[in-house]
């Protein structure tokens, strides 16, 4: 058994650029809740990607702007700095999507600068096994806040690979960015 020591904690410092000059910080913590609940959805045929609202995604650089609004006019509202963060697309334009963050904070970000990789955050530790199942052989331990590539889901596990190349089953409900929206 191998522990992956992939912490997030670090990578998901929100920067404020208004206030640049100090460089306020704040380390984002992930919601009890689901943030997938009460949220308005729309039809792939209705939005202009073509694909349901809302959905998950994940970032494509290390740094993305998250506006406070859909244009580069309006003020930038916090920079996240992890590239593969999970985000969940809750509204859209043509260029520009809105986004909700494992904090449960929303901002707009710009659509290239997106991914349609699955990637999810292990909100607690998260034990890697070989198969599906609770009883299978432990292949790995994973630190909370880990970032992880979704495979594949199904009966409640998904398949995720570490960046460093370790493959596992973990429950689902300890991966944001595991869920059906």
């Amino acid at each position: 058994m191998r522990k992956i020591t992939l912490t997030l904690v670090s990578a998901l410092v929100l920067v404020s650029p208004a206030v640049a000059q100090d460089r306020v910080e704040r380390v984002v913590q992930p919601v009890p809740a689901s943030t997938t609940e009460n949220l308005y959805r729309v039809n792939a045929d209705r939005t202009p990607s073509g694909f349901d609202v809302p959905r998950f995604v994940s970032l494509k650089f290390s740094r993305v702007n998250g506006r406070t609004g859909p244009s580069r006019d309006h003020p930038v509202a916090w920079q996240y700095q992890r590239r593969g963060l999970p985000l969940l697309i809750v509204a859209e334009t043509e260029m520009w999507r809105k986004v909700r963050d494992i904090s449960g904070d929303e901002a707009w970000v710009h659509k290239p600068t997106l991914s349609g990789a699955r990637t999810v955050i292990a909100t607690r530790q998260a034990t890697l096994r070989s198969r599906p199942n609770a009883k299978a052989r432990e292949v790995a331990r994973t630190d909370e806040m880990a970032l992880l590539r979704l495979e594949t889901c199904r009966d409640g596990w998904c398949e995720v690979k570490a960046e460093n190349g370790l493959k596992g089953w973990a429950r689902q409900e300890g991966l944001w960015g595991a869920s059906r929206p």
